[in-house]
């Protein structure tokens, strides 16, 4: 109970760590729920499944998290599902076949056209309708080989005539339905003629006959070669089939969580520290009348669990709320699904309240020591100066911070450029840690610095010795805002100009092929047509894939510049890994399931294949064993690029400049990468605002007999805040300057780590640091301005009064 009447009593000095919590709490609320609601579930069209079979993985695709599985042969899958049919307690049993599609109204695409079958929505044939919870909303089934089934969104009735566009064929058909899926729906023979293969297998189990005991039944029969999921596993499998755009938007949520938890660990540590120093002859006072040291250190952690649990609340409600908007604005900016929509609450609420509360209490853990070790004798003692000596747990944390800060430095240079990116992030806020817990050492000797025996110069030099910790505490917060400001503006310029001098490759041709929505996927009547109208040849690309002793080998088959025909050609890698040599005959398994035995050409790739691609096939090649995808581009140089864009209308593709297309591309991933450094930045400045306010407020209600001794001793009130804003100008700049300074370790770092991001061939790429200056100094100049306001308003109030000596 003391802790709270503790808390009730001193309102205003807690009033700075409650806000941080509660916003803490509301954003890991609200980003834990829009993270939650955008897990993998179970889709409608695989809704009414009870079990779902899959081959056995066969490793990962080359961003190295999707997962890479087998095929099935169309006879295999046919025999399989046959067999589960009959083993009893299987209603039915489906192989599911998916292809590349795009539906055109004439020269108007339907819908979102939709490529690789690997990605969810797309081309079906019609026994998969079975398998889904999606209702037909009109019509029927198809009944001859010209009939289609379209989903709602397509904006089609029953009777329209539509034009079916796959990777090779081209089918004029009438709708015979509509449904409230994603799926393209066709005969059951069309899609066996079109679809690479099945990954899929899908069984309905009978009526009363436990979706289990159904799994265990598929398992029998398809034995260790398949991987079998039933239930809400049903939902992880599908993700490995799902291209939904919810990964970015999950890393930045996780960021933002990340970030919230730091930093509100930070101030509430900040505010707490600072207590203790203006309470110790209140807490000295207590010891003397008896309250032991465990009891004090009791009160406080007492108190930190009141405010954290009551910021807790109040911002998990605020959460709740937060996450509709923020999930329906992260839909607008294509961080996540169109279809996302909150499903998930009480788990992600429950979990942000625990952190909240974990986090204040963590945040006092440091204050609540010290304030246990002030002995009784300190409540008969004025106020005095005590010096920046550092306790020894102080000195061992900033000597572990840099230590670590310096082991992320080398592990930012090693890395790829995913982990480079978040090392160096790592790193700064390493030694921002380290800078921190050292600032009363340091901070005193570099105000000491200040030229001059003026009495202003003098009065900054006294105050800062006379209590370091307080002009630590109105440091940090500026220290944390410029590191993170520079490292994450750093970034992004730097990244920027990387990619924008050494990823375009050397693409052949001036103009490239697209979709009409500017997306890559194209059919192969396109590229004849682009044959036509090209000057020289066509540089187009097949995105697939081979099995190599079981093992995923991502694959591209090309026109030009490819292996002679009946070949594959290796990457110097992918032989070394393989064993191969020049000339060797490998035996290798085709994208449809089908065996092979080809000769292996070993050469370097070039740069734009490098990234992504271990082996490059004649492009005829590729389409005779994968059938059911679209070529992903072609360059080439149009001898008139508005005539082939009037040919290539009907289907859906159009020409753009392939300059514009890298710069569209690189623009979408500076796009991205401002986007988060935005929300970083925003939360950095939201905290430094809260934290300054918090501390400056406490420092000036501390100072006020400083302050009125001033007054006494003749000093005008413009005379006081000039101290005031000189002390805290001149802290704050300090505190900017130094965060900046830390930044710059983690930045040359990932310079080295993205040198071997590039053309290989060209050898490391010379990568510079790029600074938005013009950001940075308006982010520099808005927490100064934050600082001085936060230190000026509460001190004119004080000022009011009479001067009392």
């Amino acid at each position: 109970m003391i802790a709270l009447s503790m808390v009730r009593h001193r309102l205003r000095s807690v009033l700075g760590g409650f806000v941080a919590l509660v916003l803490g709490v509301a954003l890991i609320a609200a980003s834990g729920i829009v993270i939650a609601s955008s897990l993998p579930d179970v889709p409608p069209r695989y809704g009414q499944a009870d079990v779902l079979a899959v081959p056995e993985a066969a490793g990962t695709r080359s961003d190295d998290v999707t997962t890479a599985r087998g095929v099935w042969g169309h006879g295999e899958a046919d025999a399989l599902a046959e067999e589960i049919a009959g083993s009893g307690g299987v209603e039915t049993a489906v192989a599911e076949r998916r292809f590349d599609v795009r539906v055109m109204d004439g020269e108007r695409t339907l819908g979102e056209p939709v490529g690789d079958t690997a990605d969810g929505a797309g081309g079906a044939g019609w026994s998969s309708f079975g398998l889904g919870s999606v209702r037909m909303l009109e019509g029927g089934a198809p009944t001859g080989t010209d009939q289609v089934v379209l989903p709602a969104s397509y904006d089609r009735s029953v009777g329209d005539t539509v034009t079916v566009l796959t990777a090779g064929a081209e089918w004029p058909m009438t709708v015979s339905g509509v449904t409230d899926g994603d799926d393209v729906l066709v005969p059951d023979r069309l899609a066996e003629g079109t679809a690479t293969a099945v990954s899929v297998i899908g069984v309905v189990a009978s009526p009363g006959i436990d979706p289990a005991d159904a799994g265990d039944r598929v398992r029998g029969v398809l034995g260790p070669s398949a991987d079998v999921f039933t239930g809400a596993d049903r939902g992880a499998m599908a993700a490995e089939f799902d291209d939904a755009d919810n990964w970015v938007g999950q890393q930045l949520l996780v960021l933002v969580g990340l970030l919230a938890v730091f930093v509100s660990v930070f101030v509430v540590g900040t505010t707490f520290t600072f207590q203790v120093e203006v309470r110790r002859r209140e807490l000295a006072l207590l010891r003397a009348v008896g309250a032991t040291p465990r009891q004090v250190r009791r009160m406080l952690l007492g108190e930190a669990a009141v405010v954290g649990t009551a910021a807790s609340l109040v911002g998990a409600v605020a959460g709740i709320a937060g996450a509709f908007l923020l999930g329906r604005w992260m839909v607008g900016m294509e961080l996540l699904s169109p279809g996302w929509e909150v499903r998930t609450v009480a788990l992600p609420v429950g979990v942000a309240v625990v952190t909240g509360v974990a986090a204040a209490v963590a945040g006092v853990l440091g204050a609540s020591r010290r304030a246990a070790r002030v002995a009784p004798l300190e409540a008969l003692r004025p106020v005095e100066a005590r010096g920046g000596t550092v306790p020894r747990w102080r000195l061992w944390t900033g000597i572990a911070a840099a230590a670590l800060g310096g082991v992320l430095v080398v592990a930012t240079a090693r890395g790829d450029m995913e982990a480079s990116i978040s090392f160096a992030l790592c790193t700064s806020l390493a030694l921002v840690v380290s800078a921190a817990v050292a600032a009363p050492v340091f901070l005193p000797r570099v105000v000491g610095l200040v030229p001059g025996r003026s009495a202003l110069a003098e009065l900054l030099r006294a105050e800062t010795r006379a209590d370091p910790r307080r002009a630590a505490a109105t440091m940090l917060p500026a220290l944390l805002v410029a590191a993170l400001a520079v490292t994450v503006l750093g970034q992004t310029d730097t990244l920027g100009a990387a990619i924008d001098e050494h990823s375009r490759g050397e693409v052949p041709g001036e103009a490239m092929v697209v979709q009409e929505d500017g997306n890559l996927g194209l059919t192969d009547r396109a590229l004849e047509r682009t044959r036509e109208h090209a000057e020289g040849e066509v540089a187009s690309q097949l995105s697939t894939g081979v099995y190599v002793d079981g093992r995923w080998v991502e694959a591209v088959g090309r026109h030009l510049d490819s292996p002679p025909e009946g070949t594959v050609w290796a990457s110097p890698a992918t032989a070394a890994e393989f064993g191969w040599e020049e000339g060797d005959t490998v035996d290798l398994t085709w994208r449809d399931g089908s065996d092979g035995r080809v000769p292996v050409t070993v050469a370097p790739f070039p740069p734009e294949l490098e990234l992504w691609a271990e082996l490059a096939l004649p492009h005829d090649l590729a389409r005779e064993h994968d059938p059911g995808t679209f070529a992903i581009s072609a360059a080439f140089d149009p001898r008139d690029a508005g005539a082939l864009s009037a040919e290539l209308a009907d289907q859906g593709s159009r020409v753009v400049a392939t300059d514009r297309l890298f710069d569209d591309g690189v623009a979408e991933e500076l796009r991205l990468l401002r986007l988060f450094t935005g929300i970083i930045l925003a939360l950095s400045l939201g905290y430094t605002a809260v934290s300054l306010a918090n501390t400056l407020s406490l420092s000036t209600s501390a100072r006020r007999r400083d302050l009125a001794l001033l007054r006494v001793t003749g000093a005008h009130r413009r005379q006081v805040l000039g101290l005031l804003t000189a002390e805290t100008g001149l802290v704050t700049a300090v505190g900017l300057a130094l965060g900046a300074l830390l930044s710059l370790p983690g930045l040359f770092a990932l310079t080295v780590g993205l040198r071997d991001e590039f053309d290989p061939r060209e050898g490391p790429a010379e990568v510079a640091v790029h600074l938005p200056w013009a950001e940075l100094g308006a982010v520099g100049a808005a927490s100064l301005t934050i600082a001085l306001a936060a230190a000026l308003v509460p001190a004119v109030r004080a000022l009011r009064r009479p001067p009392v000596a």
